[in-house]
């Protein structure tokens, strides 16, 4: 497994970024952190679970802190004057995460990552949906009954998932019901945190971003290992 940590050019500055690549993997995930305001940072132990199942899965993972996090420059949740006159969006984290995309392509020749973001990384996943090609997409625990998610036209039903925690009171859990684009999963009690539901969130990781057969072949794994 190669680790790499370097920075990218961002619409707000550099952007803090991790790289773990298998030997030959047969794709890239990006994972987008929850809210800075609340100490969110690529180091998030939910992300911690998704990119450990992804990597087990021969999937390269890129973690990054948006903008005002860690070593990435800017100020958390303000648009630059230079993004205010290009191609508007919102909120101004989207434009970090494109950036990320861009560097991919660039960089490694992925043109169609795979994408997964929690809480507030949700948040900037659906928003920047229509703006980016993303093989499969997956948000965990999207604060609907917090933030908006007004409804978007994306592509492709089965690119887009979601699962959340029955308990979670971020979660308005009915906000997704009349979108045939976006598969949803909702696991038992958890909370926002997803506590003592490890195992079941990287099944659902797996599933939803590679396929039911590998995140089957995981849940056999983890269960020959406990017993």
């Amino acid at each position: 497994l190669k680790k790499t940590q370097t920075t990218i050019s961002g619409p707000a500055g550099n952007i803090e970024l991790n790289l773990e690549l298998p030997d030959q993997p047969s794709n890239i995930a990006v994972l987008c952190h929850p809210h800075p305001l609340y100490g969110g940072s690529m180091h998030d132990g939910v992300l911690h679970v998704a990119a450990s199942a992804l990597l087990h899965h021969n999937l390269g993972v890129v973690r990054f802190n948006f903008r005002g996090v860690g070593a990435s420059q800017g100020i958390s949740g303000k648009t630059t004057d230079a993004e205010k006159s290009a191609q508007p969006y919102a909120p101004p984290e989207v434009g970090d995460l494109l950036a990320v995309i861009r560097w991919l392509a660039s960089e490694h020749d992925v043109q169609a990552p795979l994408c997964a973001g929690y809480s507030f990384g949700a948040h900037v996943l659906w928003h920047a949906l229509p703006l980016l090609r993303a093989e499969r997409a997956l948000m965990i625990a999207p604060p609907t009954a917090a933030m908006s998610f007004q409804h978007i036209e994306h592509s492709a039903p089965d690119r887009v998932h979601a699962v959340w925690c029955d308990d979670d009171d971020f979660v308005e859990t009915n906000h997704f019901r009349d979108n045939p684009n976006v598969d949803c999963l909702t696991l038992d009690e958890g909370g926002h945190f997803f506590t003592g539901q490890a195992d079941n969130l990287a099944s659902a990781v797996v599933s939803a971003l590679i396929g039911t057969l590998a995140a089957n072949k995981l849940r056999h794994r983890i269960q020959h290992l406990i017993g």
